[in-house]
């Protein structure tokens, strides 16, 4: 079983799995750069994990973009339960 899974978030397409880092970004790169402008392209980890995500942009090239997860603090401040990256870029 693949240690990483490329999807494209938009249509729940899977594409190629691998089992190291470096070979399913530079999937994920080629298939953010073939496809439609928006399209979000995920790479995740065996557990379901999202670890990196791409879009191609309008211009054509291919952007890195911050994978967000929902942070819960204590106390009714609602500015303070916001989204916050995951992983530094």
């Amino acid at each position: 079983m693949s240690q990483f899974h490329v999807v494209n978030e938009s249509t729940e397409d899977t594409f190629e799995g691998t089992d190291h880092l470096q070979d399913a970004i530079r999937v994920a790169r080629e298939v953010a750069g073939r496809g439609p402008a928006g399209d979000l392209i995920t790479i995740l980890d065996s557990g379901g994990l999202a670890i990196r995500q791409f879009v191609r942009m309008g211009d054509g090239t291919v952007a890195e973009q911050a994978i967000a997860r929902r942070v819960e603090v204590c106390g009714d401040d609602p500015e303070r339960n916001r989204a916050e990256p995951l992983y530094g870029l």
